[in-house]
């Protein structure tokens, strides 16, 4: 018997949306207690639905209202508010320096704060909204320092990199949410939740870069000695491979998508060109085209380079940035097919892996799937940000290399920055 849904009340419940390209998809929490005030997510619902490829705003809002209806349905739970992964195309970062006379001779908590929070202050230009503020390092005198408190010297500065989102962007994303019958409690960087999701801390310290594939786009996040140096994305994703086979082998779109998923590869194998598919052909599906799969392989090879290559073109032209480089995961539902591994290690030259978000308590296997990867990022992220010990969270991660402010809270168009950036710090 069908689950009765109950209105979600304020025991805990957080609830992550992520709108991609080809899908949405919801993931619902109850956030358990743990120790130290910290809190877990224990996943209670799931829901995934496709059909956004057409750029028709029914199609997305119908699309976000069955992936939330069916993860309602698994939970058994109504909710009203939801956390909302910001695209990284949407997203602009710069980097921030913040020199602060130390009064006392002696950097306290309370130096921290305020260089942090005047870092913060400058997060976002003019019309856009700051989501993060992510510390890369701190130096006393000039001198790099791990954790600057209780060291002695005259300036602490923080070197910071802010995040924003375009304001046009989170308005629409807003009025999306809402005519879903929906409200956006706050915007959380896609790329980063995704990385988060993936990756592991040594990753993080050591130098890697994740590229998040969808359908229509590709994001990317960048880390070294566990500080986020780069996130963003770029306007190239599975999808272009399948225009590129509708295209060239003369089958509809619906059609090619299927057979790339079926019989692609970015690898051409031994044998391959004695294989043969049948593809249907546009206007007619009864009448047939026949190529190996070796051609079809000639067809994606190029263009997932190509994506490859633009995502590194897109980040920083520092020689840091570059050299932080040292390791590649790739996520996301562009990065499960055939080969994918193989020519990333080729065009990046570093060695890759798949990944996967990690398994969160009660998540059906379903949701360990690189298509999740944001959304059980974005999970984490605001289970961390509703813990009750959440300030002193980010102060001990303010000095691990974390982000050091929370999700973007959205009240009514844009709550105060001020007042944001007060309860934060």
């Amino acid at each position: 018997m069908a689950k009765q849904l109950r209105p979600a009340r304020d025991r805990g419940l957080v609830a992550a949306i992520d709108i991609g390209g080809s899908k949405v998809a919801c993931v619902i929490a109850q956030l358990t207690p743990v120790f130290n005030g910290e809190v877990e997510p224990d996943v209670l619902g799931v829901g995934q639905h496709g059909g956004v490829c057409r750029d028709k705003r029914p199609d997305v809002e119908a699309s976000l209202r069955a992936a939330v209806e069916a993860a309602e349905r698994m939970a058994g739970e109504r909710i009203k508010r939801v956390y909302v992964a910001a695209s990284g195309r949407s997203l602009g970062s710069r980097r921030i320096a913040v020199d602060l006379d130390i009064s006392g001779g002696v950097v306290t908590q309370d130096d921290v704060d305020e260089c942090l929070a005047q870092g913060s202050a400058a997060a976002a230009p003019e019309g856009a909204t700051p989501l993060y503020a992510s510390k890369i390092r701190f130096l006393v005198d000039g001198e790099p320092a791990d954790d600057p408190i209780g060291l002695t010297g005259g300036v602490l500065g923080a070197e910071m990199l802010g995040l924003s989102v375009r304001d046009s962007y989170a308005e629409n994303i807003e009025a999306l949410v809402s005519r879903s019958g929906l409200e956006v409690e706050g915007l959380i960087a896609g790329p980063s939740a995704a990385a988060d999701s993936v990756l592991i801390d040594d990753e993080k310290e050591l130098g890697v870069i994740m590229l998040d594939i969808g359908a229509k786009s590709t994001d990317f996040a960048l880390y070294e000695r566990g500080a986020l140096l780069a996130c963003g994305g770029i306007a190239v994703g599975g999808d272009h491979i399948t225009r590129d086979i509708a295209q060239i082998f003369g089958s509809p779109i619906a059609k090619a998508e299927r057979l790339k998923t079926l019989y692609g590869s970015v690898l051409t194998g031994a044998g391959d060109e004695h294989r043969l598919v049948d593809f249907p052909q546009l206007g007619d599906e009864n009448e047939v085209s026949r190529h190996s799969r070796a051609e079809l392989a000639q067809v994606i090879a190029p263009r997932f380079e190509e994506i490859l290559e633009l995502t590194l073109a897109a980040l920083p032209q520092s020689v840091s940035a570059r050299r932080a480089i040292r390791r590649a995961v790739l996520t996301g539902g562009g990065s499960l097919i055939v080969g994918a591994r193989e020519s990333a290690e080729r065009v990046i030259g570093v060695k890759t892996r798949l990944g996967r978000p990690a398994p969160l308590a009660g998540a059906p296997e379903t949701a360990t799937a690189p298509q999740f990867a944001a959304a059980v990022g974005v999970i984490q992220a605001a289970a961390q940000m509703r813990a009750p010990s959440g300030r002193g969270a980010l102060r001990l991660r303010a000095g691990a290399g974390g982000a050091i402010t929370g999700p973007r809270a959205i009240g009514g168009v844009f709550g105060n920055v001020g007042a944001w950036l007060r309860s934060n710090f």
